[in-house]
């Protein structure tokens, strides 16, 4: 069921980059060999994700829909002190994931890894268009850029964005930007340009994913309150789903589901797009790698997801590891099937 929550105050933010995701609630060990990965250290899960996971229900009571995670492993140390920014996949399945330095990675269906481009500054959420072209948002510049398939970029828009995270493609083909610094979302003209504001609402105050169903309603994770928003086209603006904790950071919509990644809650939730009711596909709010199936696999700080070209699983990415005293930091990718 749909509800509008009431207005509440929040805390101070600590810093920019802890809104975004960007301060581990896992503590990493730095390995002695660098050519090792650093271990992982469980966090404790919060009483409401362990609820959900242990007994295997959705928020209203009904079974949570069976979902398998497996890995796919690349060698690719990463540029960041091991932190993850959007992705997006191509038309050849090819997965662009933005390092939270300045480099876009391809990887391959195998996971072989390639340059894709660089020179950016925390590259954070991307878009694949049509065309094969991607626009990439860089957080730090305040900057979006257009990308060819060959790795060129040029300036998209710098106009009005202020922190952003987030960008999608509505039917009418502009854009709509998630501002995470700014707490508004932008709206770009289909060919570029400068942003205007088109959204702001004091309930959403730290707008970080975006997503947008065939109706035209765009979805909105707040990485601050926890809630998933619904903006319609008519203007109307709700939570839809209010999941536990904090750390929302984006989402996909697949089929009247919502795949929301949890960062810091080392999890990934459905949430039924009708109905707001929720639970834990993958992952039980403790910091691991284990595949297989819904209450069994494990994940770590999940940050960007995408849809396969299956048209079903969905992808996210993560990192194992941090660059700390010569422990690598590598991008690990998960694939989260649906058992049907």
């Amino acid at each position: 069921m749909q509800h509008t929550i009431s207005k509440k105050s929040f805390s101070t933010f600590c810093n920019l980059k802890v809104l975004l995701g960007i301060a581990a609630t896992a503590v990493l060990i730095a390995c002695s060999d660098s050519n090792q990965l650093a271990p992982v250290s469980d966090t404790a899960p919060s009483q409401d994700d362990r609820i959900l996971n242990a007994t295997g229900l959705m928020s209203d009571g009904s079974p949570v829909p069976q979902h398998t995670t497996s890995t796919i492993t690349t060698s690719q140390e990463l540029i960041s002190d091991g932190w993850i920014g959007g992705m997006s996949i191509d038309s050849e399945g090819n997965i662009l994931t933005a390092d939270f330095g300045s480099r876009i990675w391809k990887v391959k269906p195998d996971g072989q890894t390639e340059l894709f481009s660089g020179e950016f500054e925390e590259p954070s959420g991307n878009l694949m268009l049509d065309n094969g072209d991607m626009l990439q948002c860089e957080w730090s510049n305040n900057s979006i850029y257009r990308i060819t398939p060959d790795g060129q970029r040029t300036l998209f828009s710098n106009a009005n964005l202020h922190g952003p995270v987030a960008i999608i493609q509505r039917p009418q083909g502009d854009f709509i930007v998630a501002n995470s610094k700014g707490k508004y979302l932008a709206r770009i003209p289909e060919q570029g340009g400068d942003a205007d504001i088109v959204l702001q609402h004091e309930q959403i105050t730290q707008p970080n994913g975006l997503t947008i169903d065939p109706e035209g309603n765009i979805y909105i994770a707040d990485i601050d309150s926890g809630h998933v928003f619904k903006w319609t086209p008519e203007g109307d603006v709700s939570s839809i789903a209010e999941l536990p904790g904090r750390s929302n950071a984006h989402l996909v919509y697949v089929d009247g589901m919502i795949y929301v990644t949890k960062i810091w809650d080392h999890a990934v939730y459905i949430v039924n797009a009708k109905t707001g009711a929720y639970g834990i596909v993958s992952g039980n709010g403790m910091a691991g790698y284990d595949d297989g199936a819904t209450g069994v696999a494990t994940v770590e700080e999940p940050n960007g997801i995408a849809l396969a070209r299956d048209g079903r699983s969905i992808l996210i990415n993560t990192h194992r590891g941090r660059m700390a005293r010569g422990a690598q930091a590598r991008i690990i990718l998960r694939r989260i099937e649906p058992v049907r």
